[in-house]
Formats: structure tokens, C-alpha cells, sequence
């Protein structure tokens, strides 16, 4: 699907909430939370509130504060059995208007707080709050095409990262070398924890991202690295790569990657069509 929403007219727009990406999302995630064990989707849910609630502070205050009583409606509609009402209450705010960081702001970060202050304090469900948290991701994937910008051409074309915990890096330096020698230019990220990883990938305009999959012990440091990347970095397009990959497809579809790559040449067919599909 394209990352922009075409109008009845045939005219593409950025603006356009994407209704079909958010179904999707939302889908994939309910249906991923019946294969993951209970406490990697207690994790990934945290893994939401976090990243979303703490936008506030990386954006800064916004001009059009809301009020208590909508961000409540929306915080319960995050919540409820409804999977397009709090969507529905979104997409009337950007048609009429709101900015999307606004959103962020505004909307999603602190009904992320609520949410995890609410589950802190039992007021909500495990089932509640995994209901909420995904809602508000699949909300922030429908509005992925409102924060793409383009990269510098002097950036490295493809970060490869290794997993946070992974200590067997010297396939994906081999990767990086080999791509490197095919003309790539390749930023190479080994050894960082989980934040000091996504702290250095915010400083990297690169467009395409490659991480190193060693198997299912790597599995949760991987699925909340996507999460969280879907959230800090909603322009990356995501491949991951390693000779075990193929056999998780299942999970790692479910999660949104752009891409699973169990071979070398695999890889390079997958960081083609990203960067020819950005061209």
C-alpha cells in the first residue's frame, strides 16, 4: 500500500488519516498478542506508553491544549470494545485541522500515562491496557507518512544495528562490509543497549534500517526495538535480517517490518526496493 492515501479524486494527500493502515495495525497486533507469551506483550505494551507518553517532552508544549473532558472520552474510547472510536475521534481532529505533533502531545501521550498509571493502579486489565497501548500504536502507523522526510544524500544509506544483548556481532560486520564493498553507503551500530541505540539511530537520517537476528533468545529485545522504532522513528523502513529470520515470518509480519531477509542476497534485494521505492 502507498505510505500516502489517495482521495476519491485520485489525488494523493499526506494529511489523510489512513484508515486501512490503522485496521491493519490494529489487527496485526491483536493477533500478535495471541502468539507472544503473556509477559513479552505485557513488555511490548510498555514499551507504547513509554515511548508515546514521554513525547511531551521531546516536543515541547503545544498551542491547542485539550480538554479534560475529550482527552477522558478518548482515553475510554482507547479502552472500550469499540476498535474505531478513539481512530474516529483522531481522524476528526486532523480534519479539522490539528497537527499532527499536536496530536502526539495532546492526545496520544497522555492518554498513554493514563493508561499506564490506570494499570499501575489495577483500575484497568492486563487485556485492557494491551487493548489501549495497540490501539494508540496502530493510531501512530496510520499517521507514519506525516513525518517522512528525506534523507540527505551525503547520510548512509542503510544503518545496520545488532539486537540490544546480542554479543555475537560479527555477522552483521561481515554484512556491513560486504555491503559496503557492493558500494553501499552503511552506518554500523553493535553493543548498544536498547535507549543508547535509539538515541543514536535519532541522529541518523538514513530511510532503511537492517537488524542482525540471531534466533528466539534475541526475540524480545527485538520486538520491543521495533516498537519502538515504529514510534521514535516512524520513517524507517525496517528489514530484518539474519539466517534464522525466515522461521519467525509469522511474528515479525504481524509486527510490520518492511522486510525479512535470511541471506545476504536476500538482504540486498529487500535495501533495493526500499531506496528505489524512496528514490
Amino acid at each position: 500500500m502507498s505510505k500516502q492515501q489517495g482521495s476519491a479524486s485520485g489525488v494523493q494527500s499526506t494529511d489523510a488519516f489512513e484508515w486501512e493502515v490503522y485496521h491493519n495495525s490494529e489487527t496485526n497486533i491483536f493477533e500478535l498478542s495471541k502468539k507472544l507469551p503473556e509477559d513479552l506483550v505485557a513488555n511490548l505494551a510498555r514499551e507504547v506508553i513509554l515511548r508515546v507518553a514521554s513525547r511531551t517532552v521531546a516536543a515541547g508544549a503545544a498551542a491547542r491544549p485539550v480538554s479534560q473532558e475529550a482527552l477522558l472520552a478518548f482515553s475510554t474510547a482507547l479502552a472500550s470494545d469499540s476498535p474505531k472510536s478513539a481512530a474516529k475521534i483522531i481522524a476528526a481532529e486532523r480534519k479539522a485541522g490539528r497537527p499532527v505533533e499536536d496530536i502526539y502531545v495532546n492526545f496520544l501521550a497522555p492518554a498513554a500515562r493514563q493508561l499506564g498509571d490506570m494499570w499501575n493502579s489495577d483500575h484497568i486489565t492486563f487485556a485492557q491496557v494491551t487493548v489501549g497501548s495497540g490501539r494508540i500504536f496502530a493510531i501512530m502507523r496510520s499517521m507514519r507518512h506525516m513525518f517522512e522526510t528525506v534523507a540527505p544524500p551525503d547520510e548512509p544509506e542503510v544503518v545496520f544495528a545488532s539486537v540490544p544483548g546480542e554479543t555475537h556481532t560479527l555477522g552483521v560486520r561481515m554484512a556491513a562490509d560486504f555491503f559496503r564493498n557492493d558500494g553501499w553507503n552503511i552506518s554500523l551500530l553493535v553493543g548498544l543497549s536498547h535507549d543508547d541505540l535509539l538515541a543514536e539511530i535519532a541522529q541518523i537520517s538514513s530511510r532503511i534500517i537492517g537488524l542482525s537476528f540471531s534466533g528466539e533468545h534475541s526475540l524480545e529485545a527485538l520486538s520491543q526495538l521495533i516498537v519502538a522504532l515504529h514510534i521514535c522513528a516512524p520513517h524507517l523502513s525496517i528489514v530484518v535480517c539474519g539466517r534464522e529470520a525466515g522461521e519467525f515470518r509469522a511474528i515479525l509480519d504481524l509486527m510490520g517490518v518492511d522486510g525479512i531477509a535470511a541471506t545476504m542476497e536476500e538482504a540486498k534485494l529487500h535495501f533495493t526496493r526500499l531506496s528505489q521505492a524512496e528514490g
